[in-house]
């Protein structure tokens, strides 16, 4: 089992420098001998992690947390690392989102700081 080309890694490399937090706020790990072949961790949470793994049939599973309809991790089977690398970029997103969101959780919205100003 081979690991990631330079170009695969590069490309997750530009996706997680696109982001917010650059490539500096991820923890990114290869493994050219066996599985996982990439392990992506997000350093201002460690839950979330994006994990690429080789399946025997020349497939791939990804493990993703958050996942798509989950907090907790979720795991998808992919044909091909493209779509491993286009998962990788929705799955930043998907931690830019929690992060809002739980900053919005934390200090509430407009109506929790003020319950009349929806009228009651």
């Amino acid at each position: 089992m081979a690991g990631l080309t330079e170009e695969m890694k590069n490309r997750i490399t530009e996706i997680l420098n696109a982001t917010r937090h650059t490539r500096q706020g991820f923890t990114v790990v290869y493994d050219d001998e066996s599985n996982p072949v990439a392990t992506i961790a997000f350093s201002g949470g460690t839950e979330y992690r994006f994990v690429i793994s080789s399946t025997e049939n020349g497939a791939f599973t990804t493990s993703e947390c958050p996942g798509i309809h989950l907090d907790e991790a979720e795991i998808f089977q992919r044909s091909n690392l493209d779509l491993c690398i286009t998962a990788v970029k929705d799955w930043s997103k998907r931690i830019i989102e929690r992060q809002q969101d739980s900053i919005l959780d934390e200090f509430g919205g407009v109506a929790d700081s003020d319950p009349s100003y929806f009228g009651h």
